[in-house]
């Protein structure tokens, strides 16, 4: 699931941006500490429409992260003000070759046999919303990549449904959960996001 954003904003590897936020990607030192501030950017946004999760939804999100945070290949990049307040997060993980989404009708063709990457969440404060805070997570987590794909689940009914598809995410898959009900499965081609966006391996 996500509530991202689109924009223009300025990625800088740690350093302060001129629209006023940073990218980062965390040590693991980090993670249990920065958990608190995760899960209330997570309450607030999921509280919203079409979403209407309540406190249940995030302790399941408090005890998933934790999982995924110890799983191979996991990646979390955060946004943060000058002040180090934390206005954004993205992360996910490596499902290996063989693996994909549980609640999935099929898995597509082009993924089996090959390992991709699965952005698990990516949430952008509203206040924060169009200043390109989206646009810079999602490319700090996805740069330098090994997976040949990632894929992410989405809420047809989100705003962020579109951004996706904007950014050149494609529908391969819809999934039936029982939490959140129907999702659409998404795939996307990392070099052609990378030639798209001007970030090549570095």
């Amino acid at each position: 699931m996500s509530a991202g954003e689109p924009g223009g904003g300025t990625l800088a590897d740690g350093a302060p941006a001129t629209s006023g936020f940073s990218i980062r990607e965390p040590d693991s030192s980090e993670i249990d500490w920065l958990l608190s501030a995760l899960a209330d950017l997570y309450r607030a946004t999921y509280a919203e429409p079409p979403y209407h999760e309540g406190e249940q939804h995030v302790a399941a999100f408090v005890e998933r992260f934790t999982v995924e945070a110890a799983s191979p290949g996991f990646r979390l990049v955060v946004a943060e003000t000058g002040e180090d307040q934390v206005i954004g997060f993205a992360h996910g993980l490596t499902f290996p070759a063989g693996t994909w989404w549980g609640d999935a009708d099929h898995e597509p063709p082009e993924v089996r046999g090959v390992p991709t990457f699965a952005v698990m969440e990516f949430i952008v404060s509203r206040p924060e919303r169009g200043r390109g805070i989206g646009t810079a997570l999602m490319t700090a987590l996805l740069e330098q990549r090994p997976e040949p794909y990632a894929t992410l689940c989405a809420n047809p009914a989100a705003s962020a449904r579109q951004i996706y598809h904007r950014w050149g995410w494609r529908p391969v898959a819809v999934a039936h959960t029982e939490i959140v009900g129907t999702m659409d499965v998404l795939l996307l081609d990392l070099a052609a996001y990378r030639s798209a966006r001007g970030c090549g391996e570095r």
